[in-house]
């Protein structure tokens, strides 16, 4: 069925996020401080034109933790206003399972080199503390995130019908 509201060369333009769940052997959720957010957030950031959003959360991943993950399970897919403050456009974003990380993995983290100048750090925030530690809509969407994985509710990451992992 074709989309007649729709002009073929006028597609709207969306900002995709693309987001991770980590947590420790604890149950704390891994967030990044970065320099220019008041409060910690999920690792992660905008997938850019023509990636496959799994490769995005797993690019950024590594650049703002230095983790290396296969990323094949969404948990939640939120979607976002546009931002007139900031300029930032409608948005979905889409929060992937990391895993648990393993006391090795977890005493290895640091931040990479080259995030230095965007991340200031790695912060480990208990679920119960996550309403007094990030913004409301964070809060709320790791809380969804966490409650997907612990009741098995993750999605696959499909590209075109296959898993893009």
């Amino acid at each position: 069925m074709p989309h007649h509201d729709i002009e073929p060369g006028e597609q709207p333009r969306r900002r995709v996020g693309c987001m991770t769940l980590i947590t420790n052997q604890n149950g704390d959720v891994l967030t990044v401080q970065t320099t220019y957010r008041s409060k910690p957030t999920l690792p992660g950031g905008a997938a850019h034109q023509d990636e496959k959003l799994a490769d995005a959360a797993t690019r950024e991943l590594a650049e703002e933790t230095g983790l290396r993950r296969r990323l094949a399970q969404i948990l939640a897919v939120d979607q976002t206003p546009p931002n007139a403050r900031t300029g930032a456009t409608e948005g979905l974003n889409v929060v992937f399972d990391g895993g648990t990380l393993t006391p090795e993995e977890e005493a290895a983290l640091s931040i990479p080199a080259k995030a230095h100048a965007e991340i200031e750090a790695l912060v480990w925030v208990a679920p119960t503390d996550l309403d007094e530690k990030c913004d409301p809509y964070q809060a709320r969407r790791i809380k969804h995130a966490l409650a997907a994985r612990e009741f098995d509710q993750a999605l696959p990451a499909l590209f075109r019908g296959e898993l893009a992992a």
